[in-house]
């Protein structure tokens, strides 16, 4: 899930940064302003997913529940043809409640990643910088504006 949207962030800012080499290569040589971000801590600073990892553990430890129910309500069967009803039942449900998880998931995954573009974009940008890299794709140079960012992260 981190790994998505890491991914995400990183094209995003991969995108960004190619227009900024772009009006770079155009400018009349004028020093531009780097900052950096370090987006685990934001990532980690998120309420909204914190909240959705917490979630996402309890449906899975209810899912492992109803999963037990599931396999000795099969197991009572007294016929073969009865046993693979109750599975194919049972295997219908199972793929219903993994996708309601995970869409809920990755709801609440695209909500952080929306909300942490503009929140690094509006500030980036109100305080004159005009390039942003995460922390560990720079290597030298560069303004860390992470603690500016971290009141604005929910």
């Amino acid at each position: 899930m981190k790994k998505n949207l890491l991914t995400l962030l990183l094209c995003s800012f991969a995108f960004g940064l190619g227009f900024g080499i772009n009006n770079f290569a155009l400018s009349d040589g004028a020093q531009m302003k780097v900052a950096y971000v370090n987006v685990p801590k934001l990532l980690n600073s998120s309420k909204i997913l914190k909240s959705a990892d917490e979630t996402r553990v309890k449906q899975t430890q209810d899912m492992l529940k109803w999963y037990d129910t599931a396999s000795a309500d099969i197991q009572k069967q007294k016929t073969q043809q009865g046993r693979e009803t109750l599975i194919k039942k049972y295997e219908a449900q199972l793929t219903t409640k993994k996708k309601a998880i995970n869409d809920a998931y990755s709801k609440k995954v695209h909500e952080v990643d929306s909300q942490l573009e503009k929140a690094i974009s509006d500030k980036a940008k109100a305080m004159g910088y005009e390039l942003v890299f995460k922390s560990d794709s720079l290597i030298v140079g560069g303004d860390d504006i992470t603690s500016s960012i971290l009141p604005l992260v929910k």
